[in-house]
């Protein structure tokens, strides 16, 4: 792409957007066509990236700043929440060895520190005698069958109490701020 070939507008904006997103100083104006202030923003680019400064944007530049602008899109951007649906069926019980287990024992551990009385676990991804008894203490708490199994009901309350107490790392929550409990 360059001033002097036929002009596609469409490639030609989606240039100008990334230039401008990664170089809002010199960015072209969005108008889908390759002129002066565009070529001054691919020459920029491709010196800042170590690029061959041509003007043009050949398919090597195009990789480039495709790659810059998903990676820079990457940075700016929040971090995607963790989202951990329980099957309707699935039950986490005693015993089992599962990667979800250390999510539940990480939550509760940190829920120790601010709930007093709640049972202390050990991360280890196996649902244990100590994790099977903080479980169904919460589970006491929250008026649920005290089985001591994570099932989608535990589950749901164990991850509304984390977001509401410790937060969920958007700000949004925790609503109300709380202070661990200090141990002797």
């Amino acid at each position: 792409m360059n001033s002097d070939q036929p002009q596609d507008l469409i490639p030609i904006r989606e240039l100008q957007q990334m230039l401008q997103f990664l170089l809002p100083d010199a960015a072209p104006l969005e108008d889908g066509v390759y002129g002066k202030n565009t070529q001054k923003a691919v020459e920029q680019f491709q010196k800042k990236y170590g690029l061959k400064v041509t003007g043009a944007a050949d398919a090597a530049t195009w990789r480039a700043l495709k790659r810059a602008y998903d990676n820079e899109l990457i940075e700016r951007q929040p971090a995607a929440p963790l989202e951990i649906v329980m099957q309707p069926h699935q039950v986490m019980d005693k015993g089992c060895d599962n990667t979800n287990v250390y999510l539940v024992q990480a939550m509760i551990r940190a829920l120790d520190q601010y709930i007093p009385d709640m049972p202390t676990v050990d991360v280890t991804g196996r649902l244990d005698g100590k994790t099977e008894r903080a479980v169904k203490w919460l589970q006491a708490c929250c008026n649920l069958p005290q089985s001591g199994d994570v099932d989608k009901n535990t589950w749901r309350f164990l991850v509304h109490a984390y977001r509401s107490i410790v937060g969920d790392g958007t700000g949004s929550f925790p609503i109300r701020r709380m202070t661990p409990i200090p141990r002797t």
